[in-house]
Order: C-alpha cells, then structure tokens, then sequence
C-alpha cells in the first residue's frame, strides 16, 4: 500500500503547497484530500447501487409481497400463518437493510487510503488548537481536522449535488425499483 500512496504524493501534497503559511496549506490541502474523498466514495456508491439495484429491489419486492400476505393472515386470524409469513417478511427486511448498509459503505472507500496518506505524511506535524478541548487538548492530530472537514464537505456536497437536475436523475434511476432478478 505504501507504494501506492507514494506514486499518489505529489498529486495529493500539490494543494498542501499553495499558501504560503503551513497552516493555510494543512487546512487547504485536507479540505482538498477530503473532496476528493467524498468524489470517489460517491462515484463509488453509486456504481454499487448501480450493480445491486435489483437485488435490493427482490428483497424489497419480497418483502411488501410477505407483508401483505401477513396482513391478510392477520385479518383472516391465523396466528400461525401470520407469524410464519411476517418472520419471511422480516428476514426479507434484514437482507435489504443489509445490502443497503453495505451499498452506503462504499461510499466511505476512499477514507483509508487517505487516512493512511495523512499518516504517512503528517503524523507529526499538525497545527496545534488556539485553545484545549476535551480530550484533544492542543494537538488534536490529523484524523480531528480530517473527519471535521470531511462531515462538512460531505453535507454541504449533498445538498449542492441535490440541486444539479442530471446528477438528481442518476440518484433517481438508480432508486427506482426495477424488476427483481
């Protein structure tokens, strides 16, 4: 991995070079390090979702079918029926929630490859804080500024990206529910 990180140095330092003051840079080049993060992770969730929208769609196809049947059983009272069928309807839930949970963990792809570059390259020289917090004190260390920065990003990514009317058809299409496979 290190050799990867290596070849990928002067791409990802270049940002952390601009300013002319070190802490202008740290911050520059994090923030920089933490859009391409969250660039990646998205492009990165997206083509999963891409491949595993119809298995998403037969655990949810199966999981409204289920209901229904114990909703039916319910009405009917048969007990038996209806806890057989809402435990199909269940485990149908799990497995869509499941491959949800992991189709939104692609998402976070990139974080460790550039957790593993900032180690690599600023394990010890971070700025310090104007003033102690609880359980950073002074000298937070590169992961506090990185996972600050890459929240704000993120959020405010998210909502710029909601407004571009192709980038909200991708994200509509690909949750549409196709057919099951």
């Amino acid at each position: 991995m290190q050799n990867l990180l290596l070849f990928l140095d002067p791409w990802l330092i270049a940002p952390y070079r601009l300013p002319d003051s070190a802490a202008a840079g740290f911050f520059l080049g994090t923030a920089i390090l933490c859009l391409y993060c969250v660039l990646l992770g998205d492009a990165a969730y997206l083509g999963v979702l891409a491949l595993n929208r119809r298995h998403l769609a037969g655990f949810t196809s199966e999981m409204e079918r289920h209901n229904d049947l114990a909703e039916t059983a319910l009405k009917m009272g048969d007990k038996e029926s209806y806890k057989a069928v809402n435990k199909q309807a269940l485990d149908a839930f799990g497995h869509s929630f499941s491959l949800g949970a992991a189709v939104f963990t692609s998402s976070l792809l990139p974080l460790p490859f550039a957790l593993a570059w900032l180690n690599l390259r600023f394990a010890a020289a971070v700025p310090e804080l104007p003033f102690p917090l609880p359980l950073v004190d002074r000298e937070p260390g590169y992961l506090f500024y990185f996972l600050l920065l890459y929240i704000l990003i993120r959020m405010v990514y998210g909502r710029l990206m909601l407004r571009l009317p192709p980038y909200r058809r991708l994200k509509a299409a690909l949750h549409a529910t196709p057919k099951p496979a």
